[in-house]
Parts: structure tokens; C-alpha cells; sequence
């Protein structure tokens, strides 16, 4: 399981997109907290991450990439993001007809995929980011793609919100989708912060990351979240790329890259996000690493 979170951050009169998840693999009786979640694919204008039974979601997930790489109008771009969601619903339905219940199983086991996605980037055509929660439909049989929400402050109620469209009264601070079985606690938790001392009437910035990092911070968080958070950006200018974090932080922490603590010798030419400050700078590395 997992808690992923994906916004668009305003900064500086520009937006970029932004994916964040925890590192946990967990539900064999074991957790193993080094596990990329979020992704950047071979087309630089979008990316992806994923929730739930990882056996199902990391081959999707891999899928849509190699078949991205395979095809040169989803590669280079000129086919538009809307059309890449599209494909990638069809793949996640007709790899879904692949998982089949074992024959030598005494009583047949549910074969539904337990996976779902959050999915966007920027449109060349529409000159903005669009981002989509895939999930799968047991009643239709198939995955569908819910557009995100809109972060909104309400100047009727005086607060902020979550709605599925703005009303004329809301100001816009960005949009927002989140998936995972702690979906619903860090949904909570963003809009407590952003509520808390007054109501947010800004934009989004880091709030979502922040809520995720205190999430995994917490000592009583749930057992199905769990290690560093791992993060993707897409810009405006139409490339992607990860960030490290320095986990637990910059003080005694190193620098970990989509869940994975850098070995004493590696350098990154990533930057590396302060989990605190919320600055990032580039990597340092001793001459003795």
C-alpha cells in the first residue's frame, strides 16, 4: 500500500507538477522501504506513480513506459497527453485480463487488479497541466481515469476545499489527487494545515509534501507507509525529473533517490530537497564519500 500525492505547485508566476509517495513495499509479513513508486517516462512531458499490490501495479506501471518508448509519436510528444492516458487505460485493462486465479488454488481467488495510478503532465496543446487519478472499476470491469480536484479557497465559507470544480466565489490554489489506502488521513491532514491559523488564499506550494513527510515521521503511522518520501517534478518547459531528499534529514541524513539511501561514494547530479527548509541545493559528497 501507499500514500501519493500529486499537485500542482505555483512558484515565481510559473506551476510545475509534482508526485510524491512514501518508499514501503509491505503485505508479505515484511516491509522493505526502498522502493520507487514515481516515475518519469520516455516522453519528458509527464510522469507517474502508483499505489497497492505492487505485483500488479510495477508491471503496468513498466508497461505503459516500454510501450512509450516503443511507439516515436507517443516518444516525442506529438501525440497529445490526453491520448498517453487513453493508451494507458488500455493497457492496465488488457494486462488486467491477464491475471487469472491459480488452477491449483481449492477455491478461486479474486483476479481484479489491485493497482491504481496517478497519472499527468503538461499539454502542449492546452498550455496547462493535467493530471488524472487511474483507478479500476469492479463494477465496469475496467480502469478509468477521475480528473483531479481543485484546491479551492471559499470565500462563502471562509475556508479551503477540496471540489471537483471551482465555483465563481472560489479563489484557485491548485490542483491536487492522492491515491493509496492513507489517501483519506493525508487528504485530512492537507486540508488541516491549510486551514490551520486562518485560511490559505495563496497557492499551493510544498503543503502536500510536508503532510507526507510528517505522516512518515510520525512513530504511530500505519504499517503500510513507510521510509523516505521519494519525489517527481514536471515542468512547464516540458521535461521531467526526480529529486532526492535528505532523509530522515539534512542534519544526520544522507541524500535518498526514489526511496533509496546514496551509498557513501555516489554522487547525484540531482538536486537534493532539505525536508525541512523545503530548499534545494546541490549534492555534496566528501572526498573520502
Amino acid at each position: 500500500m501507499t500514500i501519493a500525492i500529486a499537485w500542482t505547485r505555483t512558484i515565481s508566476g510559473c506551476e510545475e507538477l509534482i508526485f510524491v509517495t512514501d518508499s514501503r513495499l509491505s503485505g508479505d509479513g515484511r516491509t522493505f522501504d526502498a522502493c520507487p513508486k514515481t516515475m518519469t517516462l520516455p516522453r519528458d512531458d509527464c510522469a507517474i506513480a502508483f499505489a497497492g499490490f505492487t505485483g500488479h501495479a510495477y508491471p503496468m506501471m513498466q508497461q505503459l513506459s516500454f510501450a512509450i518508448d516503443a511507439h516515436a509519436p507517443l516518444k516525442r510528444g506529438s501525440l497529445e497527453l490526453p491520448q498517453v492516458k487513453s493508451h494507458a487505460l488500455k493497457i492496465f485493462d488488457a494486462m488486467s485480463a491477464q491475471i487469472k486465479s491459480s488452477e491449483r488454488l481449492s477455491s478461486p481467488t479474486e483476479t481484479n487488479p489491485e493497482a491504481e495510478f496517478l497519472f499527468g503532465g503538461y499539454s502542449w496543446i492546452k498550455k496547462k497541466f493535467e493530471l488524472w487519478h487511474l483507478h479500476y472499476s469492479a463494477g465496469d470491469k475496467r480502469y478509468k481515469a477521475e480528473p483531479a480536484q481543485w484546491l479551492c479557497h471559499s470565500a462563502d465559507l471562509n475556508k479551503t476545499l477540496i471540489r471537483k470544480s471551482k465555483t465563481p466565489a472560489d479563489k484557485r490554489l491548485g490542483l491536487v489527487t492522492f491515491a493509496g489506502d492513507q489517501a483519506g488521513l493525508a487528504r485530512r491532514k492537507l486540508l488541516e494545515k491549510l486551514n490551520c491559523g486562518g485560511p490559505s488564499t495563496g497557492t499551493l506550494d510544498w503543503e502536500p509534501f510536508e503532510v507526507v513527510r510528517d505522516m512518515l515521521r510520525d512513530q504511530g503511522h500505519s504499517e503500510t507507509i513507510g521510509g523516505p518520501p521519494q519525489i517527481v517534478k514536471v515542468y512547464q518547459y516540458m521535461k521531467s525529473a526526480s529529486l532526492a531528499v535528505a532523509w530522515p534529514n539534512a542534519s544526520v541524513g544522507r541524500p535518498h533517490l526514489q526511496g533509496r539511501a546514496l551509498l557513501g561514494y555516489e554522487r547525484t547530479e540531482k538536486f537534493v530537497l532539505d525536508p525541512d527548509t523545503l530548499m534545494t541545493a546541490a549534492h555534496q559528497i566528501s572526498e573520502h564519500g
